[in-house]
C-alpha cells in the first residue's frame, strides 16, 4: 500500500477519484486533464460564458487554459460534459502551486468569479494547487447542489469557511487542507454544526483549518456515519474525549490526528473503539506513557503513526492479529530497549507484508538481528540515531529484496561484507553517517545504479576514491562522502553528471578541481589539498553553494565566476589566490563598463555569505558586492586590499551582520555613515593604516546596543576564527552569533574614545588596542554590562581608570598597559579575578595600589603632598640660615681650641664617646626601620 503519509492521501485520493467516476461513467470521462470530449456533445451557451468569466478573472503564466476558446466549452482541457445532456459536469482545474513556479493559475483581481453559479449540474469541482491571493472561501459553491467532490485543498484561501457548504447535501468528498507545512490557520470555522447537512460524506480533510474555538468537534462528525476518511492534522485541537463516548464512525478506516497539542496519555481515548481502522495517524501530539494494549484490537490496522511523541517504553505483546501491517512509524519514541526485543514483539504474520519501519532516536540497543533480512517486503528501513553496536554482514541484508531506503546513520555500526558480494536490491537512498564503515570504501555499492543519495559522511573511510564513484552515481542528486580521509583526484570534467549536490569537504583529495556538473548546486570541496587554477570555464547556472576553502588553489579568480548569479554562499577563503578581485560589470549600450547594481541576475544579488579571508588579494574594496543586498556575512581579512573604506557600504549592503577586514592595507577615516549598518552585530577592522577618530555616531549601530544578541538572518558559515581575550578561537555559528564584537585595533586611530561608546551595550568584546588615542578613558565605559574582553592597550591613555570597571562581572580578559594612566588601580572583586594580573597595567609608571608593589594608601598620599607643600615654601630661608649658622660654629671651636690646649683636649674626648654611642644605635634603628616597612607593605 501506501509508503509515506503523504503517498497514502494521494492514492486514497485517486481511488475515490476512480470510484466516483465509476458510478457516473455516462456523466464524464475517466482522464483528468486530457483532451475534451468526444465532439458529439454540443456546449451550452450559458455555461460556456460562465466558465469563460471565471478565466478572465485569472492569471495564467504558462497558459493551461489556452484551450478554453472557440464555441465547444466541452473539448476544452479541463472541462466534461455529460454525454446525454451536454451540461458541464466536471471541472478540473487542478494546479501545482506547492511544487512548482509555473503551472497553477493565479487570482488576479478581487475574489473568485461567481459566475460558476451557473453550472448547476456541476459533481466535480477540483481547484486544488492555485493561488487564490488569501481570498475567502465563495459563497456561492454551497448552491452548486448536485456537487459530488469539492477540493479546495493547497490553494491559499482564507478567513472563514462559509456554513453555506452545508447545503451540499449530496457531497461524498470535502478537502479544505491548506497545507500547513506552509502555512498556519489561513482558514477557520467557528462551529462545525454544518457539517449535519452532509449526510454523504466519506471524505473529509480540514487539516491546517483553525478548529480551536470549536470544542465539540468529535461530536460535531460523529454524526457523519458514512465517514470513512477523516484528516484533522494540525487543527488547533488539544481537547481529547474520553473512551466512554459512542462512536458512530463504524466504517471510519483513516483517522488523521496529528501535529495537535493534546500533551496527555494516550491510553483511554475514544478512537481505540474504531476496531475497523486501517490507518492511524497520531504523531505530534504530544502523547506520553506506554502505547496502550487496545492497539492489539485493530486488527485491520495496515499503518501506525505514533512518531514524535513523548511515548514510553516497548510495544505491546498482543499484537499477534495485526496481521496486515504494512507501515510502522516510532520516530522519537523512548523504546528504550533492545532491537531484539522489538523484532520479538512484531507479528510474526505481518513481516511478509511491513514495508516501511520508522524507528529513528528510538533509544534501542544492541546487535542488529538477522531477523530484520526476514522483512521480504521492506522497502524503507530507518533505525538512524540509536544505540546500535554491531558487526553488519551480507546475511542481514540478504532478505531484502525490495530495499529501497537504507538509513542506520550514527550508530555504532561496522560493516564485514565480501568486496565482491553483489546485493539483491537496488537502493535509491543510504545514509550511513558516522557508522564506522572503514577503512575501505565499500565496493558492494558499486552495483547501486538506482542511488539518489549517497551519504558515507564520518564513516572512518582510508583509501581512494574509487573512479567507479563517478560512474555508478552519475544519475545521483545527492553524493555526500565528507569528513574521511579519502585521496587521489577527481576527474577533470564532471559536467556529465546530473547530481545537484556534492559534499567531499574534509579528505585529502589532490588534483585540480574539475569543471563542475552542470545542474550542480551545493559543491563543498573545502579542506582538501586541491592545487592548481580554478576552471577558466565555470557552468553552472544553478550553483548555490561553493566552498573551495582551505586548498592550495593558485592563480586568479576567473572571470567566469561572474554567470554564477545563482550564488548565495561562496568561500574561496585560504587558499593562495592572487590578482583584484572580479568586478562583474555590466557592458552598457556606450561600451561602458558599469555595475548594474539593480539587476536580479546580478552576480551577488541572491548571495547571502562571502569569504576571501587569507588569500594575496590586492585592489580596493569589491566593488561587486553592490548587487548582493542580502549579504550578512563578509571576510575580507588576511589579503592586501587597500584604499579607502567606501561610503556606499550602509546603502548597497543594509542587512550585512558580520563585517571582517582585518590585516589588510585599508587607509583614510572611518565612514561616519557606517553607523546606519543596524544588522552590524561584528566589526573587525583590525591591522590595517586606518585614520582619524572613531566616529561618535557609531554608537548608534542598532545591533550592538541590543542585549538580546539577537541573529536576524542565518549568515550560512560553519564556523569563523574569532581574535578576543587576547587569543584566536575557532568558534561555531551557534557561539559567535552570540559574540558582539568591535575590533579597531592596530590601527593610526587618534583623539578621544567617544563617550557614547558606552551606550553599545551588547558588545562583548572591545579592543581599541594599538592606536594612538589620548585623553581619558570614558567614565561611563561600566555601562557595557556584557563585556568579556577590554582591551585598550598600546595607546596614551592618561587620567585614573574608571572605577567602574569593577561592576563588569562577566569580565574576563582586561589590557590597559603601556599608557599613561596614573592614580589608585579601581578595587573589585571581578577584576582580581583576572588572569596576569600585573602585566595589565605594566607600563603606566603612575599607577599604585594591587596588584602593583606601589603603595598609594590616602593617609600617605596626603602626608607627602602636605611635606612637599612647606618643603617648597621654605627651602630657600632654611638653606641660608644652616650655612651662615655652620660658618660661625665652626670658626668659635677652631678658635677656643687654638687659645686652649685643655679645651681640645675635652673636646675631642666628648666626639669619641658620642661615636661610640651612634656605632652602637646605627644598626638598632635600621633594624626598626625595617620592620616598620614591612609592616606598612603588609
Amino acid at each position: 500500500m501506501a509508503v509515506e503519509h503523504g503517498h497514502l492521501a494521494r492514492a486514497a485520493a485517486a481511488i475515490l477519484c476512480l470510484l466516483i467516476f465509476h458510478v457516473a461513467p455516462s456523466d464524464s470521462h475517466s482522464q483528468a486533464r486530457g483532451s475534451g470530449g468526444s465532439g458529439t456533445t454540443t456546449c451550452i451557451s450559458r455555461e460556456r460564458d460562465a466558465l469563460m468569466s471565471f478565466k478572465s478573472g485569472f492569471f495564467d503564466p504558462v497558459g493551461l487554459l489556452s484551450s478554453w476558446q472557440g464555441q465547444e466549452c466541452c473539448e476544452w482541457k479541463g472541462v466534461r460534459c455529460s454525454n446525454r445532456t451536454g451540461h458541464v459536469v466536471n471541472l478540473n482545474l487542478r494546479g501545482n502551486y506547492i511544487y512548482d513556479v509555473h503551472d497553477f493559475l493565479s487570482l488576479s483581481k478581487g475574489g473568485m468569479s461567481s459566475s460558476l453559479a451557473a453550472l448547476q449540474h456541476l459533481r466535480y469541482l477540483d481547484l486544488s494547487g492555485n493561488y487564490f491571493n488569501g481570498t475567502s472561501i465563495p459563497v456561492f459553491l454551497g448552491s452548486l447542489q448536485n456537487l459530488r467532490y469539492l477540493n479546495l485543498s493547497f490553494s491559499s484561501f482564507s478567513g472563514r469557511i462559509p456554513s453555506q457548504l452545508g447545503n451540499l447535501s449530496k457531497l461524498q468528498y470535502l478537502d479544505v487542507n491548506q497545507n500547513y507545512y506552509y502555512d498556519s490557520y489561513n482558514l477557520s470555522v467557528v462551529d462545525l454544526a454544518w457539517l449535519e447537512g452532509l449526510p454523504l460524506l466519506n471524505n473529509l480533510d480540514m487539516s491546517g483549518v483553525d478548529l480551536s474555538p470549536v470544542l465539540d468537534w468529535i461530536y460535531m462528525v460523529n454524526m457523519l456515519s458514512s465517514l470513512r476518511v477523516l484528516r484533522l492534522a494540525h487543527c488547533g485541537l488539544t481537547k481529547t474525549v474520553p473512551a466512554t463516548l459512542k462512536s458512530n464512525l463504524t466504517h471510519l478506516e483513516l483517522l488523521d490526528l496529528s501535529s495537535n497539542l493534546f500533551n496527555t496519555s494516550l491510553e483511554h481515548n475514544w478512537f481505540w473503539d474504531l476496531t475497523g481502522l486501517k490507518e492511524l495517524h497520531l504523531s505530534y501530539c504530544k502523547w506520553h506513557g506506554p502505547i496502550p494494549e487496545e492497539l492489539g484490537n485493530m486488527t485491520s490496522l495496515e499503518v501506525i503513526d505514533l512518531s514524535e511523541n513523548g511515548l514510553v517504553g516497548l510495544i505491546p505483546s498482543n499484537l499477534e492479529n495485526l496481521c496486515n501491517l504494512q507501515v510502522l512509524l516510532f520516530e522519537q519514541s523512548n523504546i528504550s530497549a533492545s532491537i531484539g526485543e522489538f523484532m520479538d514483539r512484531l507479528p510474526r504474520c505481518s513481516w511478509s507484508t511491513i514495508q516501511v519501519l520508522l524507528m529513528s532516536q528510538t533509544n534501542v540497543t544492541g546487535k542488529l538481528p538477522l531477523g530484520v533480512g526476514a522483512l521480504g517486503n521492506l522497502t524503507v528501513l530507518d533505525l538512524s540515531e540509536n544505540k546500535l553496536d554491531d558487526v553488519l554482514v551480507k546475511e542481514h541484508f540478504s532478505g531484502l529484496l525490495r530495499l529501497e531506503h537504507l538509513d542506520l546513520s550514527y550508530n555504532s555500526l561496522k560493516m564485514s561484507i565480501d568486496p565482491n558480494w553483489v546485493p539483491p536490491f537496488r537502493l535509491k537512498m543510504v545514509n550511513l553517517h558516522s557508522c564506522p564503515v572503514g577503512p575501505h570504501f565499500p565496493e558492494w555499492l558499486r552495483w547501486q545504479t538506482n542511488i539518489d543519495t549517497l551519504i558515507l559522511a564520518n564513516t572512518s573511510l582510508v583509501d581512494v576514491l574509487p573512479d567507479w564513484f563517478w560512474v555508478t552515481f552519475s544519475q545521483a542528486s545527492l553524493l555526500d562522502a565528507s569528513d574521511n580521509m579519502l585521496r587521489g583526484s577527481l576527474p577533470k570534467n564532471l559536467q556529465h553528471m546530473s547530481v545537484d549536490s556534492i559534499y567531499l569537504g574534509s579528505n585529502m583529495l589532490t588534483g585540480q578541481v574539475p569543471q563542475f556538473p552542470i545542474n550542480i548546486s551545493w559543491l563543498d570541496l573545502s579542506s582538501n589539498s586541491f592545487s592548481g587554477s580554478l576552471p577558466s570555464k565555470l557552468k553552472a547556472p544553478l550553483l548555490a553553494m561553493l566552498l573551495l576553502d582551505n586548498n592550495q588553489i593558485t592563480g586568479t579568480i576567473p572571470s567566469s565566476m561572474c554567470q554564477l548569479t545563482g550564488l548565495m554562499r561562496l568561500d574561496l577563503s585560504a587558499n593562495n589566490l592572487t590578482g583584484h578581485v572580479l568586478q562583474c560589470l555590466k557592458q552598457s549600450d556606450n561600451n561602458f563598463l558599469v555595475s548594474d547594481t539593480n539587476s536580479a541576475d546580478q552576480f551577488g544579488s541572491s548571495m547571502h555569505t562571502l569569504s576571501l579571508r587569507n588569500n594575496d588579494l590586492s585592489g580596493e574594496f569589491p566593488k561587486f558586492i553592490q548587487s548582493a543586498p542580502g549579504l550578512n556575512f563578509l571576510d575580507l581579512s588576511y589579503n592586501r586590499f587597500s584604499g579607502a573604506l567606501p561610503n556606499w557600504l550602509p546603502e548597497k549592503l543594509p542587512q550585512l551582520q558580520i563585517l571582517r577586514a582585518r590585516s589588510n592595507m585599508f587607509s583614510g577615516p572611518i565612514p561616519k555613515n557606517f553607523s546606519c549598518l543596524g544588522e552590524l552585530y561584528y566589526l573587525d577592522m583590525a591591522s590595517n593604516n586606518i585614520s582619524g577618530s572613531i566616529p561618535w555616531s557609531l554608537s548608534n549601530l542598532k545591533a550592538m546596543r541590543d542585549t538580546s544578541k539577537y541573529v536576524a538572518h542565518l549568515a550560512y558559515e560553519d564556523s569563523m576564527a574569532v581574535i578576543t581575550k587576547g587569543q584566536t578561537r575557532d568558534y561555531t555559528f551557534k557561539v559567535y552569533s552570540l559574540v558582539v564584537n568591535f575590533d579597531l585595533s592596530c590601527n593610526s586611530l587618534t583623539g578621544q574614545i567617544p563617550e557614547e561608546i558606552s551606550l553599545l551595550i551588547g558588545l562583548t568584546g572591545l579592543d581599541l588596542s594599538s592606536n594612538q588615542l589620548t585623553s581619558k578613558i570614558p567614565n561611563k565605559i561600566g555601562d557595557l554590562k556584557q563585556l568579556q574582553s577590554l582591551d585598550l592597550s598600546n595607546n596614551k591613555f592618561s587620567g585614573e581608570i574608571p572605577s567602574s570597571l569593577s561592576a563588569l562581572t562577566y569580565l574576563s580578559y582586561l589590557n590597559l598597559s603601556y599608557n599613561n594612566l596614573s592614580g589608585p588601580i579601581p578595587s573589585g572583586p571581578q577584576l582580581q579575578t583576572l588572569d596576569n594580573q600585573i602585566d595589565i597595567y605594566i607600563g603606566n609608571p603612575d599607577l599604585c595600589g594591587y596588584p602593583l608593589p606601589k603603595n598609594c594608601s590616602a593617609s600617605t598620599n596626603d602626608a607627602e603632598q602636605s611635606v612637599d607643600h612647606e618643603n617648597g615654601n621654605h627651602v630657600v630661608p632654611l638653606h641660608l640660615g644652616m650655612g651662615m649658622g655652620f660658618v660661625v660654629g665652626l670658626w668659635t671651636v677652631f678658635c677656643t681650641m687654638i687659645l686652649r690646649t685643655v679645651w681640645a683636649a675635652a673636646y675631642f674626648q666628648i666626639i669619641d664617646n658620642l661615636f661610640d654611642k651612634v656605632y652602637l644605635w646605627v644598626p638598632t634603628a635600621c633594624a626598626r626601620l625595617m620592620n616598620k616597612t614591612d609592616d606598612d607593605a603588609t
